[in-house]
């Protein structure tokens, strides 16, 4: 008699923790599947916004390259300072 009740009390007792341990389990895992959809949308979002940027990035240096080629404009060899900007004040050459 003793020992079928001590067999039915830890049988229920592990009943208990089975039972338990179930629901933290899938407490956890539907907090990880929240966490990972999250995640996998921010990345998407991320992935869109670095793509658009990288887009945008190759039509300004095509823009470029275009607008450099069909309206050339003359590149210097040196900088030089502008011949009409100093002593234009100064009277008589003094």
């Amino acid at each position: 008699m003793r020992y079928d009740m001590a067999t039915q009390a830890c049988d229920t007792r592990n009943t208990v923790q089975n039972a338990t341990r179930d629901i933290i389990d899938a407490n956890n895992q539907n907090s990880r599947a929240i966490l990972d959809f999250l995640t996998q949308s921010k990345l998407s979002d991320l992935q869109a916004e670095n793509q658009g940027l990288k887009l945008a990035a190759s039509q300004a240096a095509q823009n470029s390259y275009l607008v450099s080629q069909l309206r050339p404009s003359p590149i210097p060899a040196y900088t030089v300072q502008n011949p009409y900007c100093c002593n234009q004040f100064a009277g008589c050459g003094c």
